[in-house]
């Protein structure tokens, strides 16, 4: 199955800055997310910080997942496209288990297909997907 990559259209609107200082845009885009993306999302953000001994928070709130969609696509808009690290095994260990369980609690009917292409390929499995490890 091929990857939609057309852009989707954003949404324009002039609105007050809230700085007080005349008009400016406020630009929406619409995403389709599935679980095991919106999970990446939060592995971003918060793989970093346990990697750094900052402790993952028990459990988010929807509010907190809305937070971090804004500010991620503020960022983007803005022509910021980072991805913050790039995982060591033991950050994704501690960290994906715990963004897979904090979409699935929020969000439980969600999707969790992605096509093939998406696939998340970590530095340390080989090219079907295990970890040498995996073999012990």
């Amino acid at each position: 199955m091929a990857i939609n990559n057309t852009p989707p259209r954003a949404v324009c609107t002039t609105v007050p800055d809230p700085e007080g200082r005349g008009s400016v845009l406020r630009v929406r885009y619409t995403h389709h997310l599935d679980g095991e993306s919106l999970a990446l999302k939060l592995y971003d953000r918060y793989g970093r910080r346990q990697e750094t001994g900052e402790r993952l928070p028990d459990d988010l709130a929807l509010a907190d997942l809305a937070d971090l969609l804004g500010e991620q696509g503020a960022s983007c808009a803005e022509g910021w496209h980072v991805s913050e690290l790039e995982p060591t095994e033991g950050t994704w260990n501690a960290v994906w288990p715990w963004a897979c369980e904090q979409v699935r609690r929020l969000l439980p009917d969600l999707s969790w297909s992605v096509e093939p292409e998406r696939r998340i390929h970590l530095p340390w499995h080989d090219e079907s997907g295990t970890s040498p490890a995996d073999s012990l």
